[in-house]
């Protein structure tokens, strides 16, 4: 199973997500964040769900 440590590393379409969530902190380390393709997925179905309840 594929794992991404750094955003360069992560999927384009993944990558302004996990940018925000970097910079708000959500990530102990961001050069070892290792979430897997299906994390990356989980992380975006709850961002766009919590964007759209505000």
């Amino acid at each position: 199973m594929k794992k991404y440590n750094t955003l360069h590393e992560v999927p384009t379409w993944a990558k302004p997500m996990v940018k925000d969530m970097q910079d708000k902190g959500c990530f102990s380390d961001k050069n070892k964040m290792d979430p897997t393709d299906d994390m990356l997925r989980a992380m975006a179905l709850v961002t766009r769900y919590l964007e759209k309840k505000k």
